[in-house]
């Protein structure tokens, strides 16, 4: 067979292939000739790069067909040996010759022709180390050729044959760019230390194998990923160094997050197509991104406590209130907003005044683009129990008034209220009856669970069992024990054993938190309380006596999340499907109704027809009957009359059953109408009701931006092993028994985030 004897030059592969055409390969054989002989040498790849002739990739592609041709050379002087020695056939070579051609084309492994021999059970391993020392697998001249040092590098110029049969498929081209622009990758994550050579190499096997056996092309990256090598935040690092993720788009699979733009693109909602733990933040904000959104995108804490909850489908970015709503610049407040009265407001006094402006502003949706919208005067302030809306269109102004003597509150989603207060000097259980909502309430004794309490202000000697829903503070001097509360105030007590609490406040407990869960939006303060089988979650920090003990579950402390906006996100969210849902239900039976009086009435034109056609067959019959009459005797006509008596027959039948199917159907019809009606009566009152959970939603979220996440934990004696610290983005087991510490997240280079611990 006949042989190339020369190797050739990268110009030579890059006009073989089409990279360049014959201008661009002469002007960079003669830079080439004319560097040589001013004796500063330079090879062809950094020439045809700095002619920017190729590219970085096209190089990597050619180069590794160069390194297939000197395999291939080296494997033509193998074989020769080997038949000089009497170890195996020509053909046996030329056999083994065509499978590593055939291996290179599938999956571009350049695999050695005496590892061939020994696989087919041509050679032995023996003859083939034998034929390798005689040859001297490492040829001089391939180590010329691919020498780094430029100045050593042999001429490769001229008239030489070209090996006619690499063919490159534009999917193996894919497959070669990958291997490419994955050579970068990998060099970049030993670089930077995030895993070792050994790992890189098993990684590039996998991806190689899977090219070769399922014809899959996939990136390394997602492949050391699987293989728990790399975190998916250390893998979106190096691509985007790459610039890989947006402009090598072919090459990043699916991360599983889709965004969904709402009608008035003033929302965007991400949807999540396989297990939330498999994807990451950056995955978030990449799809965002993406989609070119830019405005009313959540805090990364946000997004990620969503994660964290597993959550699905989640609001990433809202473009809600004007920013003249958030800054309040038309309001005035006639009472101190930071501090709780110590005096009753007066009824009829005036609480709050704003200024009305006509017109419209302009908002910026997701997208960043302006939209006009009229203004929304109700957003500054709204008036909840005990006080009164009046809006004064003549002089521009909308105020507000106590309708009864109490103290008043403004919550954190801007409604105001007046508390009236309640002295029980006994205990508020079954016996002493329910207690008037929207008060401050001073119990003497035990609050118990005998009636769902709504209120301002709560302070009582112990909480048992309660259900308690508060735009204040709860206080209990003993403690709290079986409850339910969300507080919008602080919580006070001695212990906490066995409640839920959810509050934007803070939590001061004096001795022990046992099976409890807390999510709060401020600060766990309790410097002197163990905490023992529970779940605490505070966005402003924690700070405990000790946490866990060697008999119970561990604990789980969260610093700085954004756990219980969450949690209030979801509870509104589940409220709004509940108003809507009698309004649905009434939907589905009007559509019910309405589907049933259309197949009624196809029934009856099918009765119509049928009814039609009885008649002109009647009609028929009687003609015939009456031709035939004259000539025939009666008794001949017999048959016919039959028939046409038949036939009147089911016309009857057809009329009378029509008359009944116009009823039904007409019954349908009004059940319609007057579900339709209740409808109509009911949308409006669902809509406000709805809409004032949506406003809810939106100051709340408003009111967590202005927040400051403080993800710090602080523990003043003994935290037992298993307690599981959390920050933002990170978390951190104690595996053996810590005393005095402070933990904190802190950023990292590889990581991005990590829990670190400081004794105290």
């Amino acid at each position: 067979m006949e042989q190339s004897n020369q190797i050739p030059s990268l110009a030579e592969l890059a006009l073989k292939y089409g990279t360049i055409n014959d201008e661009q390969f002469n002007h960079v054989r003669r830079l080439y000739a004319l560097k040589r002989n001013n004796d500063n040498p330079i090879g062809y790849e950094k020439l045809l790069l700095s002619q920017k002739f190729i590219t970085r990739y096209q190089v990597g592609l050619l180069k590794l067909i160069q390194e297939y041709l000197v395999v291939r050379k080296q494997g033509e002087t193998f074989g020769q040996i080997a038949v000089e020695q009497g170890f195996v056939s020509q053909d046996d070579v030329d056999r083994a010759l065509e499978m590593q051609k055939k291996e290179f084309r599938q999956s571009k492994i350049k695999k050695l022709i005496g590892d061939i021999l020994v696989e087919s059970r041509v050679l032995t391993l023996k003859q083939k180390n034998e034929i390798l020392k005689e040859q001297d697998f490492l040829d001089t001249r391939a180590r010329k050729t691919f020498t780094t040092d430029p100045s050593k590098r042999v001429d490769q110029d001229g008239d030489r044959p070209i090996d006619q049969d690499i063919d490159l498929s534009d999917y193996e081209k894919q497959f070669l760019k990958t291997k490419v622009l994955d050579q970068e990758f990998a060099a970049c994550v030993i670089e930077k230390g995030f895993c070792s050579k050994r790992e890189v190499k098993i990684a590039q096997k996998v991806q190689a194998d899977e090219f070769e056996k399922e014809k899959k092309i996939r990136i390394l990256g997602d492949i050391m990923v699987e293989l728990n090598y790399l975190t998916k935040e250390q893998r979106n690092l190096i691509l985007k160094e790459q610039e890989q993720i947006k402009k090598n788009s072919g090459f990043v699979t699916d991360s599983g997050v889709h965004v969904h733009i709402g009608q008035d693109q003033m929302e965007a909602v991400v949807k999540i197509s396989k297990e939330p733990e498999n994807v990451c933040l950056q995955d978030i904000k990449d799809a965002l991104e993406t989609k070119g959104v830019k405005y009313g995108v959540y805090t990364d804490a946000i997004l990620q406590c969503n994660l964290d909850l597993k959550n699905n489908e989640f609001v990433a970015a809202k473009q809600g209130l004007a920013s003249d709503v958030l800054t309040n610049k038309n309001v005035l407040y006639h009472f101190d907003t930071g501090k709780t009265d110590t005096e009753p407001t007066k009824k009829g006094a005036l609480l709050a005044e704003q200024r009305l402006e006509e017109g419209t502003y302009l908002k910026k949706n997701v997208f960043g683009n302006n939209i006009e919208q009229p203004k929304a005067h109700d957003l500054f302030f709204r008036c909840a129990s005990g006080t009164r809306f009046l809006k004064d269109n003549k002089n521009a102004h909308a105020k507000a008034f106590a309708v009864k003597t109490g103290f008043v509150c403004l919550s954190v989603e801007r409604k105001l209220y007046i508390h009236s207060t309640i002295n029980v000097l006994e205990d508020a259980d079954l016996r002493y009856g329910p207690l008037e909502n929207y008060a401050n309430l001073n119990i003497s004794g035990v609050l118990t669970g005998a009636y769902p309490i709504t209120a301002g202000q709560v302070n009582a000697r112990e909480i048992r069992g309660a259900r308690i829903v508060a735009t204040g503070n709860v206080k209990s001097h003993v403690g709290i024990t079986d409850a339910v509360i969300s507080a919008q105030g602080d919580i006070h007590a001695a212990y906490l054993h066995n409640c839920r609490i959810e509050t934007f406040g803070n939590v001061y407990i004096a001795n022990e938190i046992i099976d409890s869960h807390i999510f709060c939006s401020g600060k766990i303060n309790s410097g002197q309380c163990r905490v023992i089988s529970s779940i605490l979650y505070a966005k402003k920090g924690i700070e405990l006596a000790g946490a866990g003990n060697n008999r119970t579950k561990a604990c789980i402390l969260g610093a700085g999340s954004e756990h219980h906006i969450l949690k209030k996100a979801g509870q509104i969210n589940l409220e709004i499907k509940n108003i809507s849902r009698h309004v649905d239900e009434l939907k589905e039976k009007k559509d019910d109704q309405e589907r049933s009086a259309k197949k009624t009435f196809q029934k009856m034109v099918e009765l119509k027809i049928f009814h039609d056609r009885a008649k002109n067959k009647k009609q028929k019959l009687a003609a015939e009957f009456k031709r035939k009459n004259d000539v025939f005797k009666k008794e001949n006509l017999k048959n016919i009359a039959v028939l046409i008596n038949n036939f009147e027959k089911r016309m009857i039948s057809s009329i009378s059953l029509l008359k009944e199917l116009n009823k039904t159907k007409k019954e349908y019809e009004k059940q319609s109408a007057i579900l339709e009606k209740k409808i109509k009566n009911l949308e409006p009152e669902i809509k406000r009701k709805i809409f004032e959970r949506q406003m809810d939603l939106a100051v709340f979220f408003e009111w967590t931006k202005k927040q400051k996440n403080n993800p710090q934990i602080k523990i003043n004696h003994k935290a037992f092993p298993g307690t599981l610290l959390k920050g933002i983005f990170s978390s951190l087991e104690i595996e053996k028994e810590m005393n005095g510490f402070l933990a904190f997240e802190t950023p990292h280079s590889t990581k991005g985030y990590q829990m670190a611990i400081q004794k105290n």
